[in-house]
């Protein structure tokens, strides 16, 4: 299979026009669909439903999309890794996260792991939460930096502690619960709250759930949001209630929205490293003795 095929169908699914693929790819829009064509006749199945406008992928074609962009990222993974060892004779390491709060602890170790390891490379990508696991187990990248939950039931990966913390609320200005030092239980569930989406944050969602059943309550999700800046959104302004970790930094909102920590609940949460028991990226033995290191110092 061509490889650039596999681009060519992710850019149509993303931009939804023939026209607007071409462009992106410096190509005619008739290479675009026929490219587009061989693919439905290699695979023997219709992958765009091109009567819809926009175009409109298939349910074939949303698989295939998903399987797509996975081939895609190893694609770049492998070009990438052997790009530097080709010019830089170093060694790459991939690693991914799906928030600041999961990276902010370990990118205080990354300047003494390049002093030592100068022939690694480090290479950092965000992806959505519900990702992280999916992504590590089909080798992607080498380490994921995440919530525990992410990792939890994948026997194939290797987990190494980072941070422990609990959730705070996030309450607006405006909110009758601003000016708590505390929040009981009672009083979080009392009121509506705006939670990410579980098509962005995966089994986090069903966790945060099943902690507000452990503390004695079914939650009144009022809204769900696609990212954090939209969620902060609803809080601002609807004065919906949201669950941030305690170690979010939102010191550019701080006279819009606090974080106020809840008493005696079950919503807490643990950062871990991650990696596949059978990876043999050669820079990986050096990375994780730098993590476990430097957290053995800092404890």
């Amino acid at each position: 299979m061509n490889i650039r095929r596999i681009k060519y169908f992710i850019d149509l699914v993303e931009c939804r026009n023939f026209t607007e693929t071409a462009k992106k790819n410096y190509v005619s829009q008739t290479t675009i669909s026929q490219q587009i064509a061989v693919l439905e006749e290699e695979f023997n199945i219709q992958l765009i439903d091109r009567k819809q406008i926009p175009i409109e992928p298939t349910k074939a074609g949303w698989l295939f999309y998903g399987e797509a962009l996975i081939l895609w990222k190893q694609y770049n993974h492998m070009k990438m890794s052997m790009e530097n060892f080709q010019k830089y004779n170093t060694q790459s390491l991939s690693i991914e996260y799906a928030a600041m709060t999961d990276i902010q602890s370990l990118l205080k170790l990354i300047p003494s792991f390049q002093e030592h390891h100068p022939n690694i490379k480090l290479e950092l990508n965000k992806v959505l939460l519900k990702d992280i696991a999916e992504y590590l187990l089909k080798g992607i990248y080498d380490v994921a930096i995440a919530f525990d939950s992410e990792f939890q039931g994948k026997e194939d990966i290797v987990t190494y502690p980072l941070y422990k913390g609990r959730y705070c609320a996030a309450v607006s200005h405006h909110h009758p619960l601003f000016h708590h030092e505390t929040i009981t239980k009672e009083e979080l569930y009392e009121h509506p709250l705006v939670m990410l989406n579980p098509t962005v944050i995966g089994s986090s969602y069903h966790l945060m759930i099943q902690h507000a059943i452990e503390d004695g309550y079914q939650p009144n999700i009022l809204r769900t949001a696609d990212d954090v800046e939209t969620e902060l959104f609803y809080i601002i302004t609807e004065n919906l209630i949201g669950f941030f970790p305690d170690n979010y930094q939102l010191a550019y909102l701080q006279d819009k929205v606090r974080l106020i920590p809840l008493d005696d609940s079950h919503h807490t949460f643990a950062i871990e490293a991650g990696y596949l028991k059978n990876n043999t990226n050669p820079a990986l033995p050096s990375f994780l003795q730098q993590i476990q290191i430097g957290f053995s110092n800092r404890s």
